[in-house]
């Protein structure tokens, strides 16, 4: 498996750039220090930008303070009675972070009937993950969220000596959670372990996620870090995927993960945080676009090139 970078883009006014999505030709980006849902055309110019909730004190430096963000780490697309919605999804890793964000979108832009954006409380549902022992010692630290197949997957980073964890819930029951149509009931969900490359005894985490036919495509990182919110030194960004026949096997699944590479070869230094296929370019080759953080502020986009046996 090769994944080479082919073109990169920054974004200075795109502060920290932590989920991406796909509709029709528009690409759809939120960052963990904004406040804004940001929209990109087919070229990746930006077009506009709406408010997902207050902006205050965001004008002033760029980003949101660390201990006020609801930190969005996470972002993903699904029909419901034939519309289509974003829902973004908090880390979890602090009180402040238990939050949702569900936006309705109308093909190029966001729908303008009635209320567009529903904020969710997640407390609940986070407690509930914590208490169940699905994250062994380690911190609860929700980094991708992918809709697809009628299931909604989340992925849990490792942090520490802690695990990459899937969890796999029911769309049918979790959109009625978010939408307050299940009175308060939680739904059910399923855990599968898995294992990333290691460097320097650190493994890598899960940081984004993308359902494509009857794979799940994931960024994960390497990050000198041993809690979920300070950050650390990149180590390298990889790109793979776990395919669906595979889940639940083993007790713990090793998955197919390379290392981002540029164009001459050399390790991509940046920490790549979600992903998207923009298509299939033949027999175990892919066209994947990427969002990246630098911890400073900035985003870049990539185009790459995944090249994978089958």
């Amino acid at each position: 498996m090769k994944a080479t970078i082919e073109k990169v883009l920054l974004y200075d006014s795109l502060p920290s750039a932590s989920g991406l999505e796909l509709l029709g030709d528009q690409y759809y980006v939120i960052g963990d220090d904004s406040p804004y849902l940001y929209r990109l055309d087919e070229d990746y110019k930006l077009l506009s930008q709406v408010a997902l909730f207050d902006t205050t004190g965001f004008g002033a430096t760029g980003r949101i303070a660390k201990s006020e963000k609801p930190d969005l780490e996470s972002m993903t697309l699904f029909q419901y009675q034939g519309k289509p919605y974003l829902l973004m999804l908090g880390s979890g890793s602090s009180p402040e972070r238990r939050k949702a964000f569900l936006s309705n979108i109308c093909g190029d832009s966001l729908c303008r009937e009635g209320s567009t954006t529903k904020e969710v409380d997640l407390d609940a549902l986070y407690k509930q993950l914590e208490t169940q022992e699905v994250l062994g010692e380690s911190t609860l630290n929700i980094e991708g969220v992918a809709a697809g197949h009628g299931k909604l997957y989340l992925l849990q980073r490792a942090i520490g000596s802690g695990q990459n964890v899937l969890i796999t819930f029911s769309l049918g029951e979790f959109i009625p959670y978010l939408l307050g149509e299940s009175g308060g009931r939680i739904p059910k969900h399923e855990l599968a372990y898995f294992r990333l490359p290691e460097l320097k005894n650190l493994q890598a985490g899960f940081s984004g996620a993308f359902v494509y036919d009857d794979k799940l495509f994931f960024t994960a990182s390497l990050e000198d870090t041993q809690d979920a919110i300070g950050d650390g030194e990149v180590l390298g960004s990889y790109v793979g995927f776990i395919p669906f026949r595979e889940i639940g096997k083993q007790d713990s699944l090793e998955v197919p993960a390379t290392l981002i590479v540029q164009a001459d070869g050399k390790p991509y230094a940046g920490k790549a945080e979600s992903l998207v296929v923009k298509k299939r370019e033949g027999k175990g080759r892919y066209r994947l676009v990427v969002v990246s953080d630098d911890d400073k502020g900035g985003s870049e986009l990539l185009e790459i090139s995944l090249t994978a046996g089958q």
